[in-house]
């Protein structure tokens, strides 16, 4: 006599309504809407659907690159970041990168604070679930995967600069001085809250998010898991093998119609960066490391001097005077 295999894990979810197998064989037009109805009515009622939705309605409401097109239907002569500074409409003065500086902040609103407002008013949940804590007890970790990921990043954010493409994108705000380390220290002080919201949106809130589920909320959602595999711990297990990839796929969508360097540089990011939040449960490692490969790009793209430019000094012949040529080093031949 020879056992039975064990059964295989499987996921069911039994849904009132949904069209049967038979009805799919010759589905109408009332089939169609009866999925439409119960997808769209789950994807409201359940937190799975309420995390994927509200990211990309808040994304799409940030707009393609943070672009925030529906501004050009409020603000007159909005153009956006990556603009031209010399023909755009100087919105903040005496900020010349004005443009740039509302696309970060609006992200910032959009994919950090709404949702930090859901996590904590609608979820009822600590922000620490979602990747904003510090690493606790895991600061040795968090500091070897940060010089991890920035050491293996660096290679390729450096050969990007050699892109035309990359030149031609990067560094957004287009008027940086070379010889001014000031406002390229202040520009990139201003650059910040982009990083927190690309790393929180996609490796906090989507990833921590739906990584995170707890086996109620599959049973909320009705999806209960048969066999062996219903006796594991009570975290979500369906969730929590795809999340990556959700957060990856949206992650390098965004990117589509970026210079190659940066949208292959995302696929790759994506996972990496998704995994190294995750195994250390914060975001800030990520956002760090981030950053600061994004300073080098936008410093080794334009050139930045790192020591003012040094003048010299010529005596005309036959004058007394000095005149000051203020020849810039390694500019003038």
């Amino acid at each position: 006599m020879t056992d039975n295999p064990a059964p295989r894990p499987d996921y069911v979810l039994p849904e009132a309504g949904w069209p049967t197998e038979a009805e799919l064989e010759e589905p109408t037009v009332f089939t169609i809407a009866r999925i439409v109805k119960l997808s769209v009515w789950r994807a409201i009622k359940e937190r799975p659907g309420q995390i994927i939705l509200s990211s990309y309605f808040l994304l799409m409401l940030w707009g393609r690159y943070g672009n925030l097109d529906l501004l050009k239907h409020i603000i007159p002569g909005w153009e956006g970041p990556g603009s031209d500074p010399d023909r755009r409409k100087r919105l903040i003065p005496g900020v010349p990168w004005d443009h740039e500086l509302i696309s970060y902040l609006s992200g910032f609103f959009l994919l950090v604070l709404v949702p930090i407002g859901l996590i904590k008013a609608v979820f009822k949940q600590s922000l620490s679930e979602y990747g904003l804590g510090l690493p606790k007890r895991r600061w040795e970790f968090a500091g070897l995967t940060l010089l991890t990921l920035g050491g293996a990043s660096i290679l390729p954010f450096i050969q990007g600069t050699r892109d035309p493409d990359m030149r031609k994108t990067y560094p957004l705000y287009r008027k940086l001085d070379p010889n001014n380390l000031r406002q390229f220290a202040l520009y990139q002080i201003c650059y910040l809250p982009f990083f927190i919201t690309i790393e929180f949106i996609y490796r906090g809130y989507l990833l921590f998010g739906l990584a995170g589920l707890r086996s109620e909320v599959e049973r909320h959602a009705q999806m209960r898991t048969v066999g062996p595999a219903a006796e594991e711990p009570p975290r979500s297990r369906f969730f929590a093998r795809y999340a990556l990839l959700i957060q990856m796929l949206s992650y390098t969508a965004w990117h589509l119609g970026k210079p190659s360097p940066e949208l292959w540089g995302a696929f790759l990011w994506g996972p990496a960066a998704g995994a190294t939040a995750y195994a250390g449960r914060s975001i800030w490692p990520v956002v760090l490391a981030h950053w600061v490969l994004n300073i080098l790009l936008d410093g080794a793209i334009i050139g930045l001097r790192l020591r003012p430019p040094r003048l010299s000094v010529d005596v005309a012949p036959g004058d007394n005077r000095l005149v000051e040529v203020g020849r810039r080093r390694g500019l003038a031949r």
